[in-house]
């Protein structure tokens, strides 16, 4: 036997030895590879996928068949195209094939390009790369596939300039192009500005910048560029400026802008996705035709045509050859009026006529560039209407720095034309309405197309002929109301809603409120002097018709349980009719079966009182207020024969307490018969058990529903046609193996319990369990009903699962960034064929600083048995990041791509073990996995600058210098860097840091110095440079760089990495060959203090001027440092030919030049934000040998501002007061008096308030500032007037004893915001901030309510008494009444007879029987 056992194994090895031999060891495996996934692109725009076969037998050219798998459908293959030719493919691709906007591009034999030129969103798909084989036996890859999304197209790119535009030689052009992308993928924009020639040809790149932020000038202007003449900007977040000076006739053409966006594929190189061209404009460049020693003076207006309101701008422009050299005197003139004019100096002079607009800041004029002065007046008015000039002097300086005014030259006259703002007013209103008595009048008066303030007046009058109208309220343009003379004692009240509406309410209409309405509105404006005038007034009509509550009141009884059984609910509705505002009394009526008396039930009174004729435990009230129909319900919780009969409502309704009107409803009948058994049993759980022998179960059933709490229940266990148990209604318990294996339990709730121990297979089958139920009827009996049952299958099984999990704990590390794979292993159980396993991964967050867990598990997928796959909630965008496969039937991987600190914690999965039998799954175990603890260590901070100190001198005949920002190290290849450059001047106290210069990660660019002169430039993606042209004593200093390193986060997301600062670049600058000239600041140290919305003037002046005065001029910084910050920002500079210009965009700076050698800084309308360090930066320039050259340097002591908030000086008048109401027709009123407010320009908001019973305040009546009125529940019709602007009055119409209370009012002083660019406040959009806040004192009221001890004069006492023994005897009366008719009720309850009838037959009581 041994024998024969080692010849069969010999031979088995020689036969694998020779199959061995005669494999192809020496063969590469076919490799086929696609770009890897997955790629995105953009619907509309061009894909191209690339796909390669290696390693390959047989022909050198290798056929490529492209699929698609659809996210819907991922396991169905549906061909697109192939390399065989157009017949290939599903009939849905087929057309696109034969158009050729799908095909395929050969490369070599063994590599092609997939191209789809129009990509549509249904392209989203797996797209699979197949090479059929051509080798001589199957060995290797023949697919690959990767993941095409195909998103909606959000770029956009757009111009809202003009069409055109007509410059002249010199002249500087700026257009700006808004681009943006509302892709959900992180992608980049480029922005290019092209010029397209008038003469045809390809676009021309000017300038562009790219989308790692480079600026690339095109062919032909890397001159301009490097001088600064052309440049590009990103001035916001999607705003991209392009800025070219001293334009030349080759700029002649159409300009635009190209938008690009980019996308970085997962092999991390660019692809462009998407192309936008916005709307250009047609420029052209007109040629300056000036003589050597003349000038020439021209005018522009930007718009020639205005409204009045809007801002006007009058653009003077010289034209002269060697302009920087030149001074000039510019005035502007309307007609034979001087306006105002800017000096040599650029000084500005305003004429007296002008003053008052330029300090409040509505004229304004400087000059903006060497050839450019502009006037600006906002807004302008209808009086600035008229012809302007400008008149240019030509400036010659003498040798003691005066100025001698030489040749003159004016411009062509300019017209411009300014409309004043016609009203728009209209007014429209509904020519009939129809109300009831009673209830609230409204009126609605629509109005539209208003600029202005507005008044408003209400007048009435009746139907009959010869009535003339009277005036029933009005509202004046303050706010302020007054009501008519026949209408002071009615509740009327006049408002505007926020929409414009303006609303006349006149309380509960009377019959007698019928007749013609009329609403005149009327808009004021401001004349030129500052006064109102009215500006237009229209009016409309209105006719009311009052219909009488009599005609409207309508009663109907119904029903739905007229036939109910015993201790069921009876519900009888009672449907009113009626205006809402109308209070009515309702009265219950009943007629037992078979009597011929009726009951009084219950009424509910229009004081809302309730009054119980019969014992109340036994109904329950409840109403249901609508609009129209209102219902009142009447509910007997638990019917009893006694209960049947028929039964009626009466309504009578009320008018300020008076009785107006009475209906009484149909009888309705109510049939009481004795309950059904609505018994229902259920197993629980009812799915089948499924068990091993030996063990244990239990088995449960529970009564679902019964008719009472109070039933009681027999339960029998029956399985295969024999009790196994049994208990009766008592609880006494029955065992026939007497208790060996089987126990019975009675749970609370209705449970009934079976225990079985040590169950064998002849205890499979299906157990039924059978439930009796048992009542006590009135007599104490018990009786049952019929029994209902409920089963579960019990199966018991020889052999249990043999299933298990690897529950081995695993630490595992990853790099922020790197990509984790976490397994989840069956040891046993896999292998059979009939398993089928479910999957569930979990994860718990673990802090990487402390190592404390979360305590909260969140699901981030599950697998199903039948291959599904769902995912969870995960945190911090994990489930995009996720992606799961099974290798092989007993291991189960979960990848985690781009790890987050946030994935820090423990992972683990739960399976279960399934077997599909009978068409039904059977669960057959489940195990939890052992943890997989994984730990994220965070990107190493390793952002390292170039440190290097470097010293350069330069002299005023050089160029300038070039600060270097070089990245010699960074964190992440993926990271993006804000970078700031900052200079350091002055030591000691003297020493000042202002930051110069700052490109942010997004691609803005900000200078911050100067507005000239600044050159950003970005090398390569790690090198940025900022070049400084035209240098002078200011520039001189130590710069350094600040770099932040920024990562983004999946959800646009960032993380700050690291920070780091450069090396310094010390730069002094020689002034050698200059005319020698020294100045001297005053340095002393000032303290000023204003006030919130004040004017503020600051002053800096040269005191020493040097030796050669004459030939000195001064260019001009201010400097600001706000609390809390270590470095200055420019607010405002001037240059030493006068050009003006703000860096800080806050329209609410002005320079002036009162001397030559002083400089002031004025800031209007101040604010907190504005406190902090000023001070000024004056820079000596001397003209000589032909150039210009700055020669010192000079600050003036610093200026401590601090501006102080608006002070609070709001009061309102706090004076306790009780009021006592007796008049309840004419209710009260609560006064709101504002004693003094913070500013005369401040607006308030009033909230009256009231307390009762010790609650907390209540709001009940709202004023805003805008004159809106808001009302609550709590108290509705109330009155509001405004006699006087700081005087407000709520008034209570027709009050009750519900109005008694402590009234109060609650004021908010409110001003506007003002307009700052350093704190972004809209002052146009009327964002508005609280000032302060007072409350007033309380008013006490008590209302008095009406009755014959208080009309007597009878004191509170004395009637509390009485009330108190009317009471007591009503009470005794009722007690003996509800005694009598008890016993009757017990006595005729035998003799009753029901029967059913339908809801608009009344019962006919039946004759008693004899």
């Amino acid at each position: 036997m041994e024998l024969r056992l080692h010849i069969w194994t010999s031979s088995l090895l020689l036969n694998l030895l020779g199959l061995l031999l005669q494999t192809d060891f020496g063969r590469a495996q076919r490799v086929v590879t696609i770009e890897k996934g997955p790629l995105y692109r953009i619907k509309g725009f061009p894909v191209s996928i690339k796909c390669s076969v290696s390693n390959f037998e047989g022909p050198a050219e290798q056929t490529f068949h492209f699929s698609a798998y659809k996210p819907s459908r991922p396991s169905q293959e549906i061909e697109i195209v192939s390399t065989i030719g157009d017949s290939y493919g599903y009939a849905v691709y087929q057309g696109r094939v034969r158009s050729r906007e799908i095909w395929i591009e050969r490369l070599t034999g063994s590599s092609v390009i997939f191209h789809i030129n129009k990509t549509l969103i249904e392209d989203t798909a797996e797209i699979e790369c197949h090479t059929p084989n051509t080798d001589s036996r199957y060995y290797g890859t023949y697919t690959a596939k990767t993941s095409l999304h195909v998103v909606e197209d959000t770029l956009s790119a757009t111009y809202s300039g003009p069409s055109s535009l007509d410059l002249f030689e010199g002249d500087t052009l700026q257009l700006e192009c808004l681009a943006s992308s509302q892709t959900f993928q992180h992608t980049h924009l480029s922005v290019t500005y092209l010029l397209q020639s008038s003469s045809g040809g390809e676009p021309r790149p000017i300038i562009s910048l790219d989308r790692d932020l480079t600026v690339r000038p095109g062919e032909g202007y890397d001159a301009r560029y490097q001088s600064r003449q052309v440049a590009i900007e990103k001035v916001e977040e999607t705003q991209y400026r392009l800025r070219m000076t001293q334009v030349q006739q080759a700029d002649q053409g159409k300009i635009f802008c190209r938008v690009q966006e980019w996308i970085q594929d997962p092999d991390r190189s660019w692809f462009n996705v998407a192309s936008k061209d916005a709307q250009g404009v047609d420029v052209t460049i007109k040629t300056v035709e000036v003589a050597e020693d003349s000038f020439a003076a021209r005018i522009k207006v930007t718009k020639a045509d205005l409204q009045e309101g809007e801002e006007m701008e009058v653009r003077c422009s010289v034209e002269a050859q060697n302009l920087p050299e030149l001074f000039f005197t510019v005035a502007w003139f309307k007609g034979d009026q001087e306006v105002a004019r800017v000096g040599p100096l650029g000084m500005l002079t305003v004429l007296p006529g002008y003053s008052a607009r330029s300090e409040e800041g509505e004229l304004r004029a400087a000059k903006t560039t060497d050839k450019d002065y502009v006037l600006t007046l906002r807004p302008a008015r209808t009086e600035d209407q008229g012809e302007y000039q400008c008149r240019v002097w030509q400036e010659k300086r003498g040798e003691k720095g005066g100025f001698t005014q030489g040749q003159l030259q004016r411009s062509q006259p300019q017209q411009v034309t300014i409309t004043a703002k016609e009203s728009g007013l209209v007014v429209s209103m509904e020519p009939n309405l129809s109300t009831t008595e009673g209830s609230p009048l409204s009126l609605s008066c629509s109005v539209s197309g208003v600029h202005g303030e507005l008044s408003v007046t209400w007048e009435y009058k009746k139907d009959t002929q010869g009535s003339t109208f009277s005036d029933v309220i009005s509202l004046s343009q303050d706010g302020v109301t007054e009501v008519g003379q026949l209408f002071q004692q009615r509740a009327v009240r006049t408002f505007r809603l926020a929409n414009g509406t303006v609303v006349l309410e006149m309380g509960d209409a009377e019959v007698g409120d019928g007749g013609g309405y009329k609403c005149t509105v009327s808009e004021w404006g401001r004349d030129n002097s500052g006064g109102l005038q009215r500006k237009a007034s229209q009016s409309q009509h209105c006719s009311v018709a009052v219909t009488s509550l009599a005609t409207l009141l309508k009663v109907r009884m119904r029903s739905r349980t007229v036939a109910v059984k015993v201790n069921d609910p009876i519900d009888i509705r009672c449907s009113v009719r009626s205006p809402r505002s109308v209070p009515l009394s309702v009265q219950w009526f009943f007629k037992q079966t078979g009597s011929k008396s009726e009951e009084a039930i219950v009424s509910v009174l229009h004081t809302g009182n309730v009054v119980w004729e019969q014992d109340r435990d036994e109904y329950q009230l409840s109403t249901e207020l609508g609009e129209e129909d209102s219902v009142y319900n009447l509910e007997v919780n638990k019917a009893s024969l006694r209960n049947g009969g028929v039964y009626q409502c009466r309504v009578v309704a009320y008018l300020k307490n008076i009785q107006r009107a009475s209906q009484s409803s149909n009888w309705l009948g109510v049939q009481v018969n004795k309950k059904e058994s609505t018994l229902s049993v259920t197993a629980v759980p009812a799915s089948p058990l499924t068990t091993i022998i030996n063990s244990d179960i239990q088995l449960s059933c529970k009564v679902a529903s019964a008719i009472s709490n109070a039933s009681r229940f027999a339960v029998s266990w029956d399985v295969g046609g024999r009790t196994v148990a049994s208990g009766d209604r008592n609880g006494v318990v029955s065992l026939p193996d007497n208790g060996k294996r089987t126990s019975v339990t009675t749970l609370s709730g209705g449970m009934f319990q079976l225990m079985l121990r040590q169950v064998d297979g002849s205890d499979s089958g299906r157990y039924l369990c059978m439930v009796e139920e048992w009542l006590q009827d009135t007599a104490g009996e018990w009786y049952s009903l019929p029994p209902q049952s409920a089963s579960r299958q019990v199966v018991v099984n020889e052999k249990p699962s043999d299933f298990r999990m690897d529950q081995t704990l695993i630490e595992t590390n990853a790099g922020e960034g790197e990509q984790i794979e976490i397994a989840c292993k069956i040891l046993s159980g896999r292998d059979d064929p009939s398993s089928h396993f479910a999957l569930t991964w979990l994860f718990q967050h673990v802090s990487p600083e402390s190592g404390s867990a979360s305590g909260t598990t969140n699901t981030l997928l599950t697998y199903t048995q039948k291959g599904g796959l769902t995912y969870g909630d995960s945190l911090g965008g994990l489930q995009e990041r996720l992606r799961f496969s099974r290798p092989d039937p007993g291991t189960f991987l979960l990848t985690v791509d781009k790890t987050e600190l946030g994935d820090n914690g423990k992972y683990w999965c739960e399976v279960e073990q399934y077997q599909h039998c009978n068409d039904k799954w059977e669960k057959k175990g489940s195990q939890r996995s052992g943890q997989t603890e994984v730990r994220v260590k965070p990107i190493e901070a390793k952002l390292r600058l170039q440190k290097t100190d470097r010293t350069i001198e330069l002299t005023d005949q050089q160029n300038g210098f070039k600060v270097e920002c070089l990245v010699q190290s960074r964190s992440s290849d993926r990271s993006l860097f804000d970078v700031v450059w900052s200079r350091t001047q002055g030591t000691g106290d003297q020493e000042r840091t202002q930051v110069v210069f700052k490109a942010t990660r997004d691609g803005t660019l900000q200078a911050l110095d100067r507005t000239s002169g600044l050159m950003f430039d970005r090398p390569t993606a790690e090198h940025f440079s900022l070049s400084f042209h035209s240098t002078g004593p200011s520039d001189a200093g130590h710069y350094f760089c600040q770099v932040t390193e920024w990562l983004q986060l999946p959800g646009g997301r960032w993380r700050k990495l690291a920070e780091d600062k450069s090396g310094e670049l010390t730069v002094t600058i020689q002034t050698e060959g200059a005319v020698k000239s020294t100045f001297s600041m005053s340095k002393v140290t000032q303290n000023v203090t204003a006030k919130e919305g004040e004017r503020l003037d600051l002053q800096c002046r040269v005191e020493s001027e040097g030796s050669d005065p004459s030939a000195s001029f001064y260019a001009i910084k201010w400097l600001f440092q706000r609390r809390g910050s270590n470095a200055y920002e420019a607010l405002l500079t001037q240059d030493y030919d006068g050009r003006l210009a703000v860096p800080s965009s806050d329209d609410r700076l002005r320079l002036s030049r009162p001397e030559k050698n002083k400089f002031g800084l004025v800031v209007l309308n101040t604010v907190p934000e504005d406190s902090g360090a000023y001070t000024c930066q004056v820079e000596l320039h001397q003209y000589d040998s032909g150039q210009w050259k700055k020669l010192a340097l000079e600050e003036s002591g610093l200026i401590n501002v601090n501006v102080h908030a608006l002070e609070a000086k709001l009061h309102v008048n706090e004076k306790n007061q009780r009021l006592n109401v007796t008049d309840l027709k004419a209710g009260f009123k609560v006064d709101c008096s504002i004693t003094s407010r913070s500013s005369q320009d401040s607006l308030f908001e009033v909230t009256w308030f009231r307390t009762q019973g010790g609650k907390p305040k209540t709001a009940i009546l709202k004023f805003t500032r805008n004159g809106t009125l808001q009302s609550y529940k709590a108290r509705t019709g109330l009155v509001f007037t405004r006699p006087e602007v700081m005087s407000f009055t709520m008034t209570v119409p027709e009050a009750s004893d519900a109005d008694s209370g402590n009234y109060s009012c609650s004021v908010e002083e409110l001003v506007r915001k003002t307009t700052t660019a350093r704190k972004t406040m809209d002052v146009e959009g009327g964002k508005w901030k609280k000032v302060a806040e007072a409350q007033s004192g309380f008013l006490d009221v008590l209302v008095h309510t009406a009755n014959p001890a208080a009309q007597s004069g009878a004191s509170p006492e004395h009637v509390a008494c009485a009330v108190l023994a009317i009471l007591l005897l009503i009470l005794i009366g009722v007690v003996a009444i509800m005694g009598w008719r008890f016993h009757k009720a017990k006595t005729e309850q035998k003799k009753a007879k029901g029967s059913l009838w339908a809801e608009s037959n009344p019962l006919k009581p039946s004759a008693p029987e004899a």
